[in-house]
């Protein structure tokens, strides 16, 4: 009995060793833990390249965007001192044109009183029996002028007529619309649909030689919510051109004019 005993206790006894000791090829706890550390390392020194990459990122975005800042404010300086050239240009060509109509006039008053000439003396006439005064008879001689200096009247217009539409099939010029005036003037906005498009214009002086190239002319395209404008025209005296312009969307035309009168005409071509 006691030896079945000491041979139940010494059973229980090797059983408690063998579950205590680790079986043969069993992975380490040391060995586990080394991996876990090596992995998470790996893990932490990836995340840190991506926060490091997204800085750089940031800091590249952010340069683009003060070039990008830096390019909007030359664009609105340039803008502004286009205008102010514009401003000073159109005075110089109003004071041009001023001056002119003073020695144009100098000129003619010259013409008629040279200088140093005594007035002309008109003899007086005599008159019919009676005391009656030969008035009528001088004021009609005086008045009459001969048939050709009548100066000829202008054309109702100075613009080419608009095509006619052409075979089918073809492009030509279809007019949108026409606009004439005296003064400074903006149009309303209108739609080119076509990639090409043009403004015909022609500028007046007013009837008179001592007007010649006393008026001035300058129309600007505007596009819709830009202040940037396309050149059309700057002239001084009569005379008239067509300007085309290349890119559809949405315009405007602004027109200022001094001493004389304008018209023009917007066509596109499809």
């Amino acid at each position: 009995m006691r030896l079945a005993l000491f041979f139940l206790a010494l059973l229980s006894s090797l059983g408690f060793a063998q579950t205590e000791l680790p079986a043969a090829g069993a992975p380490q706890p040391a060995a586990k833990l080394t991996r876990a550390q090596l992995t998470a390392a790996e893990l932490q020194k990836t995340v840190d390249q991506l926060t490091q990459s997204n800085r750089d990122l940031l800091d590249l975005l952010k340069k683009q965007q003060a070039v990008l800042e830096d390019i909007q404010f030359d664009r609105r300086l340039q803008s502004r001192q286009i205008a102010s050239l514009e401003e000073r240009l159109e005075d110089t060509l109003i004071e041009n044109s001023q001056l002119q109509n003073k020695v144009a006039k100098l000129e003619d008053a010259a013409a008629i009183h040279p200088p140093g000439s005594a007035p002309p003396v008109t003899a007086p006439q005599a008159g019919p029996p009676g005391g009656a005064p030969a008035g009528p008879a001088v004021a009609a001689s005086t008045n009459s002028a001969p048939p050709g200096d009548t100066p000829a009247p202008p054309p109702e217009t100075f613009l080419p007529q608009p095509q006619t539409e052409g075979e089918p099939g073809t492009m030509w010029w279809h007019r949108l619309f026409t606009l004439k005036g005296d003064d400074t003037r903006q149009s309303d906005l209108f739609q080119v649909q076509s990639k090409t498009w043009r403004v015909l214009w022609h500028n007046q002086d007013k009837p008179g030689k001592e007007y010649a190239n006393t008026s001035a002319l300058f129309i600007n395209a505007f596009p819709k919510d830009d202040t940037i404008p396309y050149k059309v025209c700057a002239k001084l005296g009569s005379g008239g051109d067509s300007t085309e312009l290349v890119g559809s969307g949405t315009y405007y035309l602004k027109v200022e004019a001094s001493g004389g009168s304008w018209e023009l005409a917007v066509e596109e071509y499809r």
